[in-house]
């Protein structure tokens, strides 16, 4: 459907009567056309038959905005206007700034709260976003989408709880479509209500049976519940429906991960790397399975391609060192260059990784530097809480004993 703007003033016409006038810069979505006129609707009713020579396209109208703010400069709705005009041709950054302008200067209009608040969203402003929609919604505001907007929004910053209040809201305001049951079961996951998640995803695979995200999404929260044997069946079912789905295959291969089964692991991110080339990510998890089945050099090389194509990854990073630092092939191990990666990857993670930590320790390690090797894997041990401690003390001991360690 297309969006026009009035040029100028013109009237809106049922037959020969007039049933009311178009502003100028006022805009409308364009119904159907009949020789020089087209039938026209706005968001609040208002309908009638236009001259085609009376409007131009939305993504045109510029012009006409610019005029209409130097005449009336301190008119908010010209702003909000220009704003769905910016928003149509992809200028958010302009969008957002005349949202801002047209508040400043007193906007009634609860669109344009909820219009800044979806632009804050994107940019990852979610406070910001939340504020608006709550203005929004003071305003009168309270169909369902705007509780959707603001349920991801809290759902983004981890406020879970009011997140699924949200979705229940939407819910309740008539919302029941497949999206919603996905929203709220992400919402309850992350709050730890295991069992009604799983209810609305079912209640989503209800409503779209063909469609293969719902399937992953129960998938990826069986996987959740480590029901790891449900995770499988549900990411399965997902690539029968769709043989191209990524993220299907992404979480099966995790799955068979955590299940052991290194091979079937390495088969799914095959695929996920036929389909996406250019991916950092399966690389480094299909280095690491064929690291678990003996195969160092294919991990390496998977491992040194994943730093490639993402040269700030700190897990490909981690694993590179590591491999290189205690790989039981004497031809792979190269404690320099694992030393050299370490220490790139410290300073990548600003010291917070204790992986990358315990990495160090065992590239001094293989350095025949002790001391270093030492102080790094108390660093380690201090920053685990007791019960964790008890394999990195094993490693601690090794090194006390002046031995590297080398992978099984």
């Amino acid at each position: 459907m297309t969006n026009v703007v009035a040029r100028s003033a013109a009237p809106l016409k049922i037959g020969d009567r007039v049933t009311g006038q178009a502003e100028p810069g006022e805009i409308f979505s364009m119904i159907t056309r009949q020789d020089q006129q087209i039938w026209v609707q706005n968001d609040d009713g208002k309908k009638g038959w236009l001259s085609v020579d009376s409007v131009v396209n939305l993504d045109q109208a510029a012009p006409i905005y610019e005029a209409l703010i130097r005449r009336q400069p301190e008119r908010a709705v010209h702003y909000e206007r220009r704003a769905v005009m910016w928003s149509t041709r992809g200028d958010s950054a302009k969008a957002a700034a005349d949202y801002d302008r047209a508040i400043q200067l007193g906007s009634k209009n609860a669109n344009t709260y909820l219009n800044r608040g979806i632009h804050h969203a994107v940019n990852g402003r979610f406070p910001q976003a939340v504020a608006d929609y709550d203005r929004a919604i003071r305003m009168g505001m309270t169909d369902g989408p705007i509780y959707v907007n603001r349920g991801v929004a809290r759902y983004a910053m981890g406020d879970f709880e009011d997140a699924i209040a949200d979705f229940d809201q939407a819910i309740a305001e008539g919302l029941t479509g497949f999206s919603i049951y996905v929203n709220r079961a992400s919402a309850h996951l992350a709050a730890g209500n295991h069992d009604l998640a799983i209810d609305d995803l079912n209640e989503a695979i209800r409503l779209k049976p063909q469609q293969p995200d719902g399937y992953f999404e129960r998938g990826r929260a069986w996987q959740q519940m480590d029901k790891l044997d449900q995770a499988v069946t549900d990411y399965s079912r997902a690539i029968e429906l769709d043989d191209d789905f990524v993220p299907a295959y992404r979480g099966r291969g995790f799955v068979w991960f955590l299940k052991g089964q290194s091979e079937k692991a390495i088969a799914d991110f095959d695929r996920w790397l036929q389909l996406q080339p250019e991916s950092a990510s399966a690389y480094n998890n299909r280095g690491f399975n064929l690291q678990r089945l003996g195969r160092y050099r294919e991990a390496l090389a998977d491992f040194q391609r994943s730093s490639e194509l993402a040269p700030q990854y700190l897990l490909a990073m981690q694993n590179t060192a590591w491999l290189l630092a205690t790989c039981p092939d004497d031809e792979i191990r190269d404690a320099q260059a694992a030393l050299k990666i370490a220490r790139q990857a410290h300073q990548v993670s600003e010291g917070q990784s204790i992986g990358v930590v315990k990495a160090m320790a065992a590239a001094y390690a293989e350095s025949g530097d002790f001391e270093q090797a030492i102080a790094w894997q108390t660093k380690v041990i201090e920053q685990l809480p007791e019960d964790q401690q008890a394999d990195e003390q094993e490693l601690l001991d090794l090194y006390r004993a002046e031995k590297p360690y080398r992978m099984d």
